[in-house]
């Protein structure tokens, strides 16, 4: 009797998930799946590009390309800002490598249609990017309470929970300096607790003396000679966070928008697309004197 039952249940239990398996994936993951994220290409000076799908394509202003799995490589003497759908932005100075590891977001606040303008990020999201190597300044809005930001470096896990921050990463160090904010800095995944840095600090990790021992992280104020170079990189970052807003489209894409978007070959009703903020009209209206109108 027993063993009937334990059959009926499980015949039930696998009905159920063939008929309905995306309420068996929303339970899993107890939240409503968001739409693709996206980083959107802001400026691009000089060389780079952008890997996507097994797929290379030059580095082109206007451009929007799904997040996560996405790799960005700068030539000498290149450099370009993005700004990722939830408001941060991103700068990468010459010889950069930074991967993205993963970005994801829920829905979009209902109420965000009507506050683009606001320092707040649109909804929940998630995101891991790797600084392979090169420099990064980075520049975020109001992270919402539930997101998560986090940066590496081969010798560094930097937690970001909003603010401006540079980045450097090369074989032999790690730098991050915070100039507004708040960032916790680990030396790896046995470090538990982390650094706290405080704005105009400079947390420098390097890799261990000996085998087997965790990077050892040093704090202190950022160099006078470097603090030019950190704070132009993270006002780049800034920069580039003014020049788009992200909207989530409710019913599919234009033709133009989808053709800007070179890593989606649909666009569909949980696109987000970005819409380039447009300047203030420069026009200077002209006054003409009385006596230079006909007929005076």
């Amino acid at each position: 009797m027993k063993t009937r039952s334990a059959r009926l249940l499980l015949t039930i239990a696998v009905t159920t998930l063939i008929v309905h398996p995306g309420a068996f994936a929303q339970s899993q993951s107890g939240t409503k799946k968001g739409p693709a994220s996206k980083i959107y290409v802001v400026d691009s000076t000089g060389e780079s590009q952008i890997e996507y799908g097994n797929k290379i394509y030059p580095t082109e202003q206007a451009t929007a390309y799904e997040a996560p799995g996405t790799v960005i490589e700068t030539k000498g003497k290149s450099h370009n800002s993005f700004v990722y759908s939830n408001g941060t932005g991103m700068y990468l100075d010459q010889d950069t490598r930074v991967e993205i590891e993963s970005f994801a977001q829920e829905p979009f606040e209902a109420d965000y249609a009507a506050n683009l303008g606001a320092l707040v990020e649109p909804s929940v999201s998630r995101s891991q990017v790797r600084v392979a190597h090169g420099s990064v300044g980075v520049c975020t809005t109001r992270l919402m309470s539930g997101s998560s930001m986090q940066y590496s470096t081969p010798f560094a896990d930097i937690n970001v929970r909003g603010g401006r921050i540079s980045i450097e990463a090369n074989a032999d160090e790690s730098h991050v300096d915070l100039i507004e904010g708040d960032v916790t800095v680990r030396s790896g995944s046995m470090d538990v607790g982390g650094q706290l840095l405080r704005p105009g600090e400079r947390a420098t990790i390097r890799p261990p003396a000996n085998a087997g021992d965790p990077p050892t992280i040093t704090i202190g104020p950022i160099p006078d000679d470097r603090l030019a170079a950190a704070n132009d990189r993270a006002a780049q970052a800034c920069g580039a966070r003014t020049a788009v807003t992200f909207e989530l489209l409710a019913g599919g894409a234009s033709g133009e928008a989808a053709g800007a978007d070179r890593a989606s070959a649909e666009v569909d009703q949980q696109s987000i697309v970005a819409k380039p903020t447009l300047p203030p009209d420069p026009t200077i209206p002209v006054v003409v004197s009385p006596d230079r109108l006909p007929g005076t």
